[in-house]
C-alpha cells in the first residue's frame, strides 16, 4: 500500500524551518497583543465633569515574533511649538460609565496629558499646523529618560500608540536623543533640551500598525486655545468609535549601537526631514527641516495613547545553538519519518 502523505509531511516541514528562521529574526514592527493593568483612585471633577481617575497601562505586548515588557519611564516630557500662528491644543478622553463622565484622570498641562502610560487618554492631531481649533502647531515632543543618560542595550525598544481605525493610523516619526544641552529658539533659551540625535530618523506609516489591539470605544475631545494649559477646555464635543493601534521601534531601526549613551527620544510629524546631519533637528524652528504648513489630516494628525515616554525590553529568546539543536532534532525526525514511509511503501 502506497503511503500517501508525503507531500503534505514535506510542506509541514518547510513552513517548520520557516517558522524556527523567522523566529529567530528580528521583530515584526506591528504590536499584535497587548498585557495591561488596571488601577482607579476616587472620582474627582474638573470644570464641572466627572473623571474617574482609571489608569489602563501597557505592561507588556506582543509582536509576531516577540514580547516586550516595561522597564521605564520618562522623567519629563516638552512639548515643542513653533510659535508662528495660534497655539491650540487638543485632547481626547475616553468616555467613562455613565458617558456624561471621562473615564481617565485629568491633566491640566500638555506634558502631563502625554505622560502616565494610560491608554484612556491621549493627544489630537497633535502636530497639526494651521489657525483652527484644531490645529496645535507643535513640531517636537521630547520625551527625556534620564537627565544623566542611560545605556542603550540590544533589546530597547519603544512604542508608538494611536487611536484610529485599522489600516488609517497616523504617521509619525522617531529619533533617539543623545546629547542634552542648552538652545536658543525664536529667542527664548532652553535648558536640558537635544543638541543632537543619533543613527536616523525613523518613519511610521499605517502599514506599520496592524489590527487594532484596544477595540473601539467612545471619547470626548476637549479643546483648548491657552497652549499648553489644559486648566479649562473651550469646547468638547464627541467621537469615536475608535481603536487603537501600536507599533514598536527597535534600537537596530535607529541604527544606534548597543551601549550608546542615549537621554530618550523625540517624536516628529511625518513630513520632518533630516538636513546635512540628526544635529539639524535640534532647532524646531528651522522651516526647511519641520515644515509650518503639516496638516492635521496627513502627516501631522496623530491622536497619541499617553503611553509616551515608555521604555520597552525585549525579552531574551533562544540562543543560535538552540536553534541549532531544534533544526538538527526536526531534520532527524524527517529522516526517520521518510524511513518508515519508505517502508510502508514496499
Amino acid at each position: 500500500m502506497q503511503f500517501q502523505h508525503t507531500s503534505f509531511n514535506r510542506r509541514g516541514f518547510a513552513a517548520f524551518l520557516t517558522l524556527v528562521m523567522l523566529t529567530a529574526g528580528q521583530a515584526q514592527t506591528a504590536i499584535t497583543s497587548i498585557a495591561t493593568s488596571n488601577s482607579k483612585l476616587a472620582n474627582s471633577t474638573s470644570n464641572g465633569r466627572v473623571f474617574e481617575n482609571s489608569t489602563l497601562a501597557v505592561s507588556s505586548f506582543t509582536t509576531s515574533s516577540a514580547t516586550y515588557n516595561v522597564a521605564g519611564n520618562a522623567i519629563s516630557a516638552a512639548v515643542r511649538r513653533n510659535n508662528v500662528t495660534s497655539n491650540n491644543s487638543s485632547a481626547w478622553y475616553a468616555q467613562g460609565t455613565p458617558n456624561t463622565e471621562s473615564a481617565s484622570s485629568y491633566s491640566t498641562d500638555y506634558a502631563s496629558l502625554l505622560l502616565g502610560n494610560n491608554l484612556l487618554r491621549g493627544s489630537d492631531n497633535t502636530f497639526a499646523n494651521g489657525a483652527t481649533v484644531s490645529d496645535g502647531n507643535i513640531e517636537r515632543l521630547d520625551f527625556i529618560l534620564s537627565n544623566s543618560g542611560i545605556t542603550a542595550t540590544a533589546g530597547m525598544a519603544f512604542a508608538i500608540f494611536d487611536r484610529g481605525a485599522v489600516n488609517a493610523h497616523d504617521a509619525v516619526q522617531i529619533a533617539l536623543i543623545t546629547s542634552l544641552g542648552t538652545i536658543t529658539v525664536n529667542s527664548v533659551t532652553y535648558t536640558n533640551a537635544p543638541t543632537n540625535y543619533g543613527g536616523n530618523l525613523v518613519s511610521v506609516t499605517s502599514t506599520n500598525y496592524g489590527a487594532n489591539v484596544v477595540g473601539d470605544f467612545s471619547y470626548n475631545l476637549m479643546r483648548y486655545n491657552t497652549g499648553d494649559n489644559l486648566s479649562s477646555w473651550s469646547s468638547i464635543e464627541n467621537g469615536g468609535p475608535q481603536g487603537i493601534g501600536g507599533t514598536v521601534v527597535n534600537l537596530t531601526d535607529f541604527n544606534v549601537a548597543p551601549g550608546s549613551v542615549i537621554y530618550g527620544y523625540s517624536l516628529f510629524a511625518g513630513d520632518v526631514t533630516v538636513g546635512a546631519n540628526m544635529a539639524t533637528l535640534a532647532d524646531w524652528s528651522t522651516a526647511a527641516r519641520y515644515p509650518t504648513a503639516t496638516s492635521g489630516s496627513g502627516a501631522g494628525g496623530i491622536d497619541l495613547a499617553a503611553v509616551n515616554g515608555v521604555q520597552f525590553q525585549k525579552l531574551p529568546v533562544p540562543e543560535s545553538s538552540t536553534y541549532g539543536l531544534i533544526l538538527i532534532g526536526a531534520t532527524l525526525c524527517f529522516v526517520g519519518f521518510r524511513r518508515r514511509q519508505n517502508r510502508l511503501a514496499a
